[in-house]
Formats: structure tokens, sequence, C-alpha cells
């Protein structure tokens, strides 16, 4: 009987739905040497249940257990299978790091394991060589905590198993999921995976000052020091360990999705392909591989060694013709820090590239002057944005790379261009050159952002590798070395300016230099032709959608150039170090400079250009003041510059020889030009000019009245300093008297209710 069961359930597995035929591991084998040769696991699904085999083995081996469905991010964790009594466990252990540490399970310092699942064992189909399980519930019924807090409101009834397939170390199983998403009930693709742990990768630690995401990714936060962790990285080796520069035994390999359409295909490889030059510098020809497929099946899609470029889901879906961004979804080993997976998504829509182009190089480039853009243009937008988001699939966080090291005046040098791009690293915001003048005549492939030399400098850091016969010590120092370099050549420096703008080499969306003012004075100017050029895009439309979206964008990337400016008031140059390094870690723009911005942003954010706030084609398309989105950049441009971290930074700044006094002489610079209609004899001001002026006694006042809600130090992030308020209130008593002193003159009516209208909200302030 034993021996029929044995045989019935060896045709179940040539049955089609669990045997690769790729594999001739089951053929022409006896039983006894196919259980013997089965040392992962195996699959098969009988009347709708699905079991699984797992040999004796693989008990107390940490294997990987693998999520695919529809969000953002694969789920996934490490399990070990272990055996009590007549049952099989499936448990999720903390994990050893080799970085010299445990990563806890849910944050909990005391949590050995937990366990996920208890099965029985199926008697019928084990034996002295291993186990069978029903895992049905597992994978269909059962909601899994993949991350701490994760939950989802599963439909059972609407939940099923589709197909399962068993590849070398490696089980996939395709279900269909019935769940609960934005309160309607739907069914989703959802795929398992179980697969095999690689042996242990050497790591390479994690830097602070270094643009690598550790091996949680984003879960811990360092901060300025070195936490005990390694950097997430492939494992890329040398075929000739001798050789300075070697072909890998394994590069690092890509497959297109065939739905990226064909002509689209050599510029998304190219873009890939851009990064060849970094690996060469970190020691391996040919290290990047990518290839074209005309079919692509589930099981290489969602299997753990296949790394899939997607060309994304938002095209050609209504209300989402602007929506979407690239993006990377990996696999980590968090043992080490290897990527096993990293499938790269390419969400942008050509619509939205094609935008983010024509506001910044429109003027520049004269294929940028009709809708849809050529292909050879969109082409090279396509490998800019692939370019980008291979480098998060090499380990790469996005952050600012060099930002304000750049020297302003090679922005428009096309030797410089050539060699160096006009930002440092295709991972930052940069985007493309806008500062460059059309006298200029730079070449528009000068214009897109590419692969920059901090790029291969942070791969070499990342993937050289050393020979046996270099001590641990001995590579250190070298690393070190690498990293050193940052001391001589500012753009290799890195910062992390994700939580606060601490200074101009923090910023986004614009291009970065050493000189944020002319920098900006010189965007306005191509600011001022793409205004000019929206109505020409727009030429055989139906509609004014067009123009109407551009315009819109055109005053987002304005406001954005005035965040770069106002970055500098109160900011500082940023360079990580050790503080046996010498220098400081945070050196603040000179007072010159801050000044000088506060005086930019008075005469272009808070009094904006006339071409900007009334082109030519708004009278045509607007009917009202609202929605006023120039007035709302403006506001928060003016809540950016008063905010408490701001009067902190320049309070510290205080205790640096040439800024003494340096906060109150902000507030004095700002309140003198945000009202220098008080000094001028003026028939009106201007209806913008006068809610900005309201907002700014608005917030002034409510910052003397913010109550003390907090002592302990860390909860005072928004709190402002009584020495602050103390210099604000000083401010307003001068306003108080220079608007009193204004109102004895003889002034026209426009202007005296306004006036009046600012002195009542102190008058009422200081009765309260």
């Amino acid at each position: 009987m034993k021996y029929f069961i044995l045989m019935w359930f060896l045709l179940i597995y040539y049955s089609g739905f669990t045997i690769n035929p790729d594999n001739d591991l089951y053929s022409n084998k006896s039983i006894s040497e196919v259980l013997e040769k089965q040392s992962f696991l195996t699959s098969f699904i009988e009347e709708d249940q699905l079991y699984l085999n797992i040999p004796n083995q693989l008990i107390g081996k940490s294997i990987l257990f693998v999520r695919y469905d529809q969000s953002q991010e694969f789920k996934y964790m490490q399990v070990v299978w272990a055996r009590l009594n007549d049952k099989i466990l499936l448990k999720i252990p903390r994990i050893q790091s080799s970085a010299g540490n445990i990563i806890p399970l849910n944050d909990n310092p005391s949590l050995r394991e937990n366990i996920m699942a208890v099965f029985p064992i199926n008697k019928e189909y084990s034996n002295s060589m291993g186990y069978c399980v029903n895992i049905t519930n597992l994978v269909l019924n059962q909601g899994i905590e993949w991350t701490p807090g994760f939950s989802e409101t599963l439909k059972p009834k609407l939940s099923f198993l589709e197909q399962v397939k068993n590849l070398h170390n490696e089980v996939i199983i395709r279900t269909k999921r019935g769940l609960v998403i934005n309160q309607s009930k739907v069914v989703i693709p959802v795929h398992f995976s179980f697969c095999a742990l690689p042996e242990l990768m050497k790591p390479r630690k994690f830097d602070y000052r270094m643009g690598f995401f550790n091996e949680e990714k984003n879960s811990i936060s360092h901060g300025m020091k070195n936490t005990k962790a390694n950097i997430i990285r492939w494992r890329i080796e040398k075929r000739n360990k001798n050789k300075k520069i070697s072909v890998p035994i394994k590069p690092i390999t890509f497959i297109l999705s065939p739905e990226i359409p064909e002509k689209w295909r050599p510029y998304v490889k190219a873009g890939i392909e851009s990064w060849l030059p970094a690996f060469e510098s970190a020691g391996f020809k040919d290290a990047l591989v990518v290839k074209e497929v005309d079919s692509l099946n589930y099981w290489q899609t969602y299997s753990v060694n296949s790394s899939i470029v997607h060309w994304g889901d938002y095209r050609n879906v209504r209300g989402f013709e602007d929506a979407g961004g690239g993006t990377v979804l990996d696999i980590i080993d968090l043992r080490s820090g290897e990527i096993l997976k990293a499938d790269i998504h390419l969400g942008a829509t050509l619509q939205k590239l094609a935008d983010m182009y024509f506001l910044r190089c429109a003027p520049l480039d004269k294929r940028a002057h009709k809708y849809p853009f050529p292909d050879d243009l969109m082409g090279e937008l396509i490998k800019s944005l692939t370019a980008h988001e291979a480098g998060h699939a090499f380990g790469i966080m996005d952050n600012n790379f060099g930002e304000y090291s750049y020297p302003f005046e090679m922005m428009n040098d096309r030797n410089w261009l050539k060699k160096m791009g006009h930002t440092p690293s295709i991972m930052t915001y940069a985007r493309h050159n806008n500062i460059a003048q059309p006298k200029d005549s730079i070449p528009a492939s000068l214009l897109i952002q590419k692969v920059g030399p901090t790029d291969v400098y942070y791969i070499k850091w990342a993937y050289t590798s050393f020979p046996n016969t270099v001590s641990i010590n001995a590579e250190l120092v070298e690393l070190e070395r690498i990293i050193r370099m940052q001391d001589s050549i500012p753009w290799y420096r890195y910062n992390n300016g994700n939580y606060e703008v601490v200074g101009p080499g923090c910023t986004n969306e614009v291009v970065d230099n050493d000189d944020p003012i002319k920098s900006a004075e010189m965007a306005l100017k191509n600011l001022k032709r793409v205004i000019a050029l929206i109505p020409k895009v727009n030429y055989g439309q139906t509609d004014n959608a067009r123009v109407e979206r551009l315009y819109k964008k055109t005053l987002e990337l304005w406001y954005h150039h005035m965040r770069h400016v106002l970055s500098l008031v109160g900011g500082y140059d940023i360079h990580y170090k050790a503080i046996s390094q010498g220098g400081s870690i945070y050196t603040p723009i000179n007072w010159e400079q801050q000044e000088a911005a506060i005086g930019f942003l008075v005469k272009n954010a808070f009094n904006p250009p006339y071409w900007l706030v009334n082109p030519e084609f708004g009278y045509k398309i607007n009917y009202s003041v609202y929605p006023d989105k120039i007035l709302d950049y403006q506001q928060r441009i003016l809540f950016e510059l008063l905010r408490p971290q701001r009067m902190k930074r320049l309070e510290q700044m205080e205790k640096i020889n040439g800024f003494e006094g340096a906060t109150g002489r902000f507030l004095q610079v700002l309140q003198l030009g945000l009202f220098d209609e008080l000094n001028q004899d003026l028939e009106v001001v201007e209806a913008r000019k006068q809610e900005i002026q309201n907002t700014f006694i608005d917030k002034m006042v409510w910052v003397i009245k913010q109550r003390r809600e907090h002592v302990n130090a860390d909860d005072k992030i928004n709190d402002y300093t009584d020495y602050s308020r103390g210099l604000i209130l000083e401010q307003l008593i001068f306003l108080k008297e220079s608007l009193e002193e204004k109102l004895k003159m003889e002034i026209r009516k426009k202007t005296i209710g306004h006036w009046k209208l600012c002195l009542m909200t102190l008058n009422e302030a200081k009765k309260k």
C-alpha cells in the first residue's frame, strides 16, 4: 500500500504543475533516488489543496518566504521549518547579521523567534526522508504580518489556488487572493515563493558618509553614525582574481519585459549599461547584462533569480496621464546585504517626462517646441530615467550627492558638461540643465541628466573586491582612503536632506551649483521663454488642458528655484566627517550671501515678475483669482523663512565670529523688504503683496503667543525659543510704529484700508 501511494505521488509530480521540465532530476530515477536527490522543497496540488514536501536536510535551515502582489514593495522574510512531535512549525527567527549584531523581530529585542503557522504532518505522503504538509490555509486564508503593523482584510471565499511550480531551489505558488481594498472587494493575483538562501556573501559595512541603503532599507535611521549594518549590493566576483580588471563570474543581469515597446528598448538597455564604466572603475569588465525576450511567464517574473525591468502601469490609463515615477522593488539577504532580486519599474508616463524636459530645456532644444516629442528625444529621457532607477537597483539611495559644489561658471561650458555633466550624479533630483542660455548653444545631448563622476565613485567604493591575500585591516584602510577623497573633491560628498533642508546642498528639482542666486537668475530667464512657448505647444488642441498643466508646472519650478535661494538663509555647507579629520561638518554660508538671498526673495518671490503672474494667455483661461497658486507658493516661502528650525540655525551661527546678531539682522532685513512700501510713495500695494504682509504679521503674532507645551528637548523641534520670540516682538513694535507714522501722513485712499488692517491686527494682538 505504501509503495502504491509513493508511486501515485510521483505520478502527480509528472502531471505538469510541479516539475520543472528543464530539470531532469526526476527522470529515470527510482523512488528512493528521487527522494534522496530532493534537496529543496517541492509542491503539488491535489483536490484544490496545496501540499509541500520538506526534506529532512531543510529542517532548521533558514530560507526565504516571499510574497509578490500589486503593491510598491516585495514582502519577504526569512523562515525556518521545525518539527515538534507530529507537527511541522513555520518559524520566523531573528537574524544574525554579518555586520556583528542581531536584527530584531518586530523591533522587540527579547523576541527570539515567532511562529507563523503550525501544520499537522501528512503521514500518508511523508516518509523517512522528509515530511509533507498542507499549506493551503497559509497562502489563501491566513493574514501574515509581513512587516510590523501590516494587515489586510481577507475574503477567503474569493481566494483560490491557480498553479504551482518547482524550480531549482525555489517553489512558486500562484494564487488569486480576495481582499477588501478601499472598501471594495477585489481579487488580485498574489504569488508566494519559498527560496533557498545563498552562501553568505562577504559584506561591505555601512558608512553614513556614503549614500547606500542598509540591508533593512528605510526601516532604521542611522543619522550621522556608523551603526553596525551592511550596505546592500550585488554579489559580483572576478573570474580572474589576479587581474586589475576582470569579467565577473556571474554578471548582474536584467531582463526587459516584453511589455516595453520595441522602439524604447534600446534606450532602456542603454540606461542600465551607462553604469558599465562605473563598474569598470571597481575592477569589473562587462559587469552588466541586459536581455530582451519575446515572452515572459509567471515563473520567470516572480522568481528570485530574475530581475525584470517593467514598463509600468500608468500609461494610457484615464486619469493617470501625468502620474507615476520610477521605483525599484528588491529582495535582500538580511544576513549580508546581498541583493538577490531587483525589479526596475519605469512608472513615469511619457507626458510627465516630456513636461519635465519642456519646462527646463525647451528654450535650448527646438525638438521640444512641439508635442509629442520626436522619438530620439523621448528615448534619451527614458534612458535617463532608467539610469536613475538602475542606481537604486545597485544599492544607491535617492538623496543629495555633491550638490552646492559644481562651479556655476561651468554650467555653460561644453567641455565640462561633456566630461562632468551639469550635476555630479544621476541619483540627485537636479533634473535637466536649465541654467545654460540659448546663446551658449549647448548641444541637447549635454542638457539631460546622466551618470556622473560621483556615481562612478560610489560604485568603486561599494563594489571593489579585494584578494584573499589582503588583510581585513588593509581593506578597511583602502575603503577609508576612497571615502576621504571627499576632503578634496566636494562633489563626492553625500548628505541626507530628507528631514531638514540645512543648506543649498539639500535641495531638489533645480540644477545644483555653488551659486544658487545666479543659477536662479539664469533659470528665470529661461522660464520667461518657456511661458512664451506654452501657447505654441498647444497649437491644434481643442482645449487648454496642456496650457493649464504646463503653466501650473512652470509655477512649481519657479517655486523650487525660490526655495533653492531660500536655503542659503540660515544655511550651511555640509561635509560629513569624523571630528578627528579637522574642520566642521557644518560651515555656515557667509552672511553676505544670506543677506543677498533675502534681497533676491523680496524682489523675485514676494514681488514676482509680471510675465510670470500675468502671462498673455492668462485672461483667456482664468475667470477668478481663485485658486491663486502663486500666492500659495509665496506664503509657503514665507513660512519656510520663518520656520523655527531656521531660526535655531541662525541662533547657532551667532556663536561664530562674524555672525553676531544674525537672527535679529535676518528678521530686520526680511521685514524691511516685505514692507518696503512704507518708505515709498506708492499709490497702491499690490493685492498679493497685501496678503503676504498680513500673513507675515499673523505668523509673527502667532509665534509670540505660542504656548509653552514641551519640556523634553526632542519635542521642541517646532517650538520657537524665547530668544527668537523676543527679537520678533522687537520687530513688530518697530513695524507698529512705522504704520502709525505712515497713517499720520497724507496717503491715498486705495492704501489706507490695508495699512489700517495691518495696524488693527497688531493692536488686537497687544490687547490679548
